[in-house]
This record gives C-alpha cells, structure tokens and sequence, in this order.
C-alpha cells in the first residue's frame, strides 16, 4: 500500500518523507517597475522533529492510516487547525481562535513540543485559504486563451502564506497579463527571472563518431520550434532524452539563456551505432521575442548508460535565426544518412529472421504499453513510492532498468543496469515488475521477445507541475527506453 505525505506547501515544506529537506532563503530586487522579484536559494536543515509531530497526529486526526499530513479539515480534525508548513526546521501550525488553547490540545496529541503557532487573522491567508485560490486559478487556467500567458506559466501552487506563481519570464507586463486575464488577489507572488540570464555554456559538436547538427541551416524568426539531427558514426551505444536548453547571443555579444519551459519529462531514447534520432525543440516565440542572430543547442547524451564506464557528454550546435524571407527558402537541410542494412550489428541485425527463444534489440514494431506513453509515465508516477531512507539522505538520480517484454507482452527478468542506491533500486525493479501485459514487439510478421531499457528518475522536487494533484509530493521525472 502507498503511503501518502501531505503538506500544503510549495517551495517551503518538507521534500517527502525526511529528516533532511532544504530550506528556502528568499532574496528580492527591484524591478524596473519598483515591485519585487523574488529569488529562492537553498540550504540544508533538519526537520525530523516535526515529522514526528506530523505523524502521531495523523495517526490521531487522519482518515487514512496509509497517509501522512493529510488530516487538515477531515472531520476528526479540530476546527481550530487550518493548516500547517515547514518554515525551515520549524514546523508551523495555523489556528484561528485561542492560541494557548489550541496548543494545550496539539501537544497533548502529539506528545511533543516541537512546532509553532501561527494565529490566523484577516490579515493572512492560512493553508486552506490558499488551496481554494489555487482550485479557482486552475479552473480559470483551463478556460484561458492567451496563448502568450498560458505558455509562460511554468507552475503554480501554495507555499508559506501565499500563492506562488512561477513564470519562465517574470516581467511587469506579464503579471499585468495574469491579473487581467486570470486573478487579481493579494495571496499572489510571481517569480521567476525578468530577462534571460547569461549563460556562457560549451559544449561538444563532434565527438567519438557522435555530432549534434541543425536540421536546416537557418529558421525563421517567427518559427516556434527548431529541429537538430544527433548522428551516431561510432561503435557505442548512445542514450539520450528529453531535456535540452538553448543560449543565444544578444546585442551586445553577451551568451543568455533563452526563456523556455524546461520542466519536461524525462524520456530515454536508444541511439544506436549508424542510427541517429531527431529532436524538435520549441523556441517559445510568445514570451521572448526572438532576433536575428547567432543560438545555440544544448543536448545531454550518455555513453555506456548500462555499464560502470557510463559518462555523460553535453552536445552542442549552433544555429541561426533570420528574418529575410529569401533565405528562409534556402534554407539547406542536413543530409541524414540512411541507417546501414547492418543497424544494430553487434547486437541483433534488423534484418535476421525471428529464432526461437532470441531476444532481439531492434525489431520492425516496437513493444507498446497499453495506452501508450504517456499511461506508462501516469502509471510509474502512481504508483511510486520514495524510500523513506532515500528521501532522509537526500538521495536523489536515475535508476536504469532493463528487462524483456515476451512474446506474449509480459515483463519478465528485469534487472538493474545502472544503480544509484539499494533502496531506490528495489523501489524501480517493484514498479517495473507491476507493469501490466504490453503489445509485444513484431519482426517478420512475429511476435518476438525484446530487451527494453527504462530509466526512472528519482527527485526530490521543489516545485508542483500542474497536473500534479495539489499538496502531494510527486517524486518521480518518468522515463522510457528503447525506440
């Protein structure tokens, strides 16, 4: 059964299940308009203590015995405790009415001291007060049509007393936008930067047989994504994934980092020798306007993923972008070579006719999870369960899990390939073993086993992503293997 931690709380609560979570230091400037932008920086504090407190009143309070934190407004609930939050190592209990009172109850419950009341007034907003602005504002999100706002906001939630909304470019204009557009509240901070930030950055084009290419050799200004080719000319494996980031190069010959959304999901992609994989990054032309000039894209790809010798090389390219519409129709595209008829030669070739019992690492028709990937990403995140040890020491990376998919589509013999640590690899190998019967991979018109590598991201986050259901702690980047 999974165990459920609850805590209303986006930058500022506890971070699972642990002794240890960071702490969030604000820092502000002004902005050009006089309004304060406001910066977040981390450290390390211990929050066992009120864990501890958290837990022996759910155990009192809750509903269900499988949840930690989430008994604030259930019926045996006092009607005094509105809400709750880490400040730091402190933990932090908002009640409306008798202070002393409220404490005489909560300790006697919880057997401890170790917490600090918070009178709630007209003059702050408690934990449930701020859920019900953020079930309002996702509402009124999903009723928005401007393209221009809804592509800037990267997250939002609650944090300490107010509503955090976190945007990829935090200008005036921009809040102007949301409080026309979506809410006007005073339990509302923006964050996020007011300009991109300089980001000076190399990396490697070319490399061991590996090179990073843009697909055409200019794209227009007003184009909202770009497309770059990695090519795979060397002996070894390459594995790759979603997450990529883009600098460019402003008037003055300074490098910035081009505002975009990078909070993607974590997909791993198998490139293997004489292969190449395609990739389409968006530009986000709505929230910066995007000049003529000199870009350039960043890649993260990794050698020998599922072996001790594993490293990781951060790729690049440069890239222009223009406004003369002659040389947008010019524009070369980069000859992709034809993968040979020996593509996978060392491995399985494509081509071999189906033995019995061979498991196959390339195949005419991949294995696919019922649903699709996006239901596989929903099912791993469901059913996750961050090891308590893991989340204590802060533990945090990527478990690689290979296993073969049978002719029949079910899971069978998965291992780890790449360990981070005991306890999370135990907690990949049980999800991995939970996946239900897959579409079996087809070569030559039969079905055939196949060998499929998943790497499941482990995190301990700081912000809530939309879908996330509010207030519980989502520990997972998903990831899938092998196309």
């Amino acid at each position: 059964m999974k165990t459920k931690i609850w805590v209303g709380v986006l930058f500022y609560s506890f971070m699972g299940c642990a002794n240890k979570a960071p702490k969030s230091n604000l820092t502000s400037k002004l902005d050009s308009t006089g309004e304060a932008v406001y910066f977040v920086e981390d450290t390390v504090v211990d929050q066992s203590a009120g864990l501890q407190v958290i837990e022996a009143l759910s155990r009192v309070y809750g509903n269900d015995p499988n949840s930690i934190g989430g008994f604030i407004g259930s019926p045996r609930c006092p009607s005094f405790l509105e809400g709750m939050f880490f400040d730091g190592s402190t933990l932090v209990f908002q009640v409306r009415g008798d202070t002393a009172h409220a404490r005489r109850i909560l300790e006697s419950t919880a057997s401890s001291k170790a917490f600090r009341l918070e009178q709630v007034t007209e003059s702050n907003y408690s934990q449930q007060q701020l859920m019900s602005i953020v079930d309002e504002l996702n509402q009124r999100f999903d009723t928005l049509t401007d393209k221009k706002l809804k592509n800037n906001m990267t997250s939002w939630g609650v944090g300490l007393r107010n509503v955090e909304v976190r945007f990829i470019l935090n200008t005036p204009e921009a809040r102007q936008a949301f409080r026309e557009k979506l809410m006007d509240s005073p339990a509302i901070r923006f964050e996020g930067p007011e300009q991109p930030i300089i980001d000076e950055r190399i990396g490697i084009t070319d490399t061991l047989g590996i090179s990073l290419h843009p697909e055409y050799s200019v794209y227009s200004t007003e184009a909202s994504t770009a497309s770059f080719v990695l090519l795979n000319q060397g002996n070894k494996n390459i594995m790759c994934g979603e997450h990529y980031f883009i600098t460019y190069e402003d008037e003055n010959g300074t490098w910035r980092a081009l505002p975009i959304n990078d909070a993607a999901i974590d997909i791993g992609y198998m490139v293997l020798p004489g292969g190449h994989h395609l990739f389409t990054a968006n530009l986000y032309p709505e929230v910066h306007s995007n000049k003529p000039g000199r870009y350039r894209f960043f890649y993260e790809v990794m050698l020998d993923a599922d072996t001790p010798l594993r490293h990781d090389i951060l790729m690049m390219t440069e890239f222009r972008l223009t406004d003369n519409k002659q040389e947008i129709k010019n524009a070369i595209r980069i000859e992709i070579p034809q993968k040979p008829d020996n593509y996978g030669a060392g491995f399985i070739p494509t081509q071999a006719p189906p033995k019995e019992d061979e498991v196959y690492h390339v195949v005419d028709d991949m294995p696919e999870f019922p649903g699709g990937m996006d239901k596989l990403l929903q099912f791993i995140n469901d059913n996750m369960q961050y090891p308590t040890k893991a989340q204590t020491e802060g533990i945090q990376g990527k478990v690689i899990v290979q296993f073969i998919i049978d002719e029949d589509g079910y899971i069978i013999e998965p291992n780890i390939v790449r360990s981070i640590e005991p306890s999370l690899d135990k907690e990949a190998l049980r999800i991995i073993k939970m996946l239900p019967q897959w579409k079996p991979g087809i070569l030559k018109g039969k079905a055939v086993k196949m060998k499929y590598t998943v790497p499941v991201t482990f995190k301990l986050n700081k912000n809530k992503r939309r879908n996330t259901p509010n207030f519980t702690i989502n520990h997972t980047d998903i990831a899938s293997g092998t196309p």
